[in-house]
């Protein structure tokens, strides 16, 4: 019996050899498959490991593993997703290694310090944050353990988890960034360049879109326009809006097809905000600063930003508003000129006509446009046509097919 007993006893042990043998040559196979040198930069190592982590760290940004991204978007695009990656890397290290060269990497004990500072402030700030959080909602029972499971899921997504490596990342990220802005400041682009561009935009546009005016709404989708369709004008709405959930549901039940449900819940959704909608048409008819108005009451948010802030929205017929919307505007008859109630699935819409558009749009309305427009492409072009010719003259080496995920 002790015999057999301590045969036995020798056999699980040396299962049990064999199994931890196992882990331990899993765990030296992982750390050295994350230690594989996939690029190589002027003698610069860039790892494995390293672009992983930067693509871990983008698709937690976007809630998602590796494996949900797969399943989604399939192997080949996971696969391209880190080979893209892995060009970031080298174009960084090139563009860290040139500001170097440059004199343009700051690499003192007091920015170090000061980094740190900043990094710790972060730090302080989110942890106070999550504990607010935390404190301010009675469904959470264990609030110790809330806070530090939130406080580390952010510090690894930030990836403060090494405060001394973000540290360094900071610096780097400023190195590069400061031989991003040097590369820029070698491209021009001047205003009489952006007149002929102007020039070109007017010899295309203005033809198509007296032919076809809904041309414009092609020309305003891919960048500058410079010819209104003839007839145009400009239009200010105040709307008095149904909230966002009952808009949802209403494009839910057209989507659907249930037309007679959408009118049906639009109706009684109206007649819930008629009487403030009446409110401020009366405001507006007696003659109330139409602005001031749409800043107190309205909830269109497009009235808020520029150009439509200060000009308005360009209706003309076929230019994509609202059916109900864009006939009621058409039907002003003069500049100044206020609707009555229009109702949408939106809600109550109030229309000023606010100018005459039409015609050639002048090129001093456009020029900084342009010229902001123009110069970032041209920047562009010469920042990705200077790091292929660094990648063409200096020793880089690349070793995508390396990047295959360990398993």
């Amino acid at each position: 019996m002790n015999r057999m007993k301590k045969i036995m006893i020798t056999a699980v042990c040396a299962v049990l050899c064999v199994a931890l043998a196992s882990c331990s040559m899993v765990s030296v196979n992982e750390d050295k498959d994350r230690a594989q040198v996939v690029a190589e930069v002027n003698g610069t190592e860039i790892t494995k490991g390293e672009v992983l982590d930067q693509v871990d760290m983008n698709l937690t940004v976007y809630g998602m593993t590796r494996e949900q991204f797969v399943e989604q978007y399939g192997a080949e695009q996971f696969t391209a997703m880190k080979e893209d990656m892995l060009t970031q890397f080298v174009q960084n290290e090139l563009l860290y290694q040139h500001a170097q060269a440059d004199g343009l990497a700051t690499d003192t004990d007091d920015a170090r310090a000061e980094k740190r500072q900043g990094i710790e402030d972060t730090l302080e700030s989110l942890r106070t944050s999550i504990e607010e959080t935390a404190n301010a909602d009675d469904t959470i029972t264990d609030k110790d353990a809330y806070i530090e499971e939130q406080y580390a899921k952010y510090v690894d997504l930030y990836g403060y988890g090494d405060i001394d490596k973000a540290v360094e990342d900071s610096l780097k990220t400023d190195a590069i960034n400061a031989e991003v802005e040097k590369l820029n400041d070698e491209v021009t682009y001047s205003e009489d360049d952006a007149k002929a561009y102007y020039d070109e935009l007017m010899a295309t546009q203005k033809p198509a879109i007296d032919e076809d005016a809904t041309a414009y709404t092609t020309y305003e989708s891919s960048g500058t326009v410079v010819y209104e369709p003839q007839g145009a004008r400009y239009v200010k709405n105040l709307l008095i809006g149904l909230s966002d959930d009952v808009q949802s549901e209403i494009s839910s039940l057209r989507q659907s097809g249930d037309e007679e449900g959408a009118d049906a819940k639009l109706e009684e959704e109206l007649a819930k905000i008629k009487a403030d909608a009446d409110a401020a048409l009366a405001r507006a008819k007696a003659g109330e600063d139409f602005d001031a108005l749409i800043e107190e009451l309205g909830s269109d948010s497009g009235m808020t930003v520029e150009p439509a802030k200060t000009k308005g929205y360009l209706v003309f017929p076929g230019s994509g508003m609202v059916e109900e919307f864009e006939t009621a505007a058409m039907a002003l008859p003069s500049v100044g000129s206020i609707s009555d109630l229009v109702a949408t699935d939106y809600g109550y819409h109030i229309i000023q006509y606010t100018s005459e558009g039409g015609g050639e749009v002048p090129f001093d309305d456009v020029k900084d446009s342009i010229i902001s427009t123009k110069l970032s492409e041209a920047q562009t072009t010469h920042l990705n046509e200077t790091l292929e010719k660094w990648q063409e003259e200096e020793a880089i080496q690349t070793y995508p097919d390396r990047l295959s995920t360990f398993v």
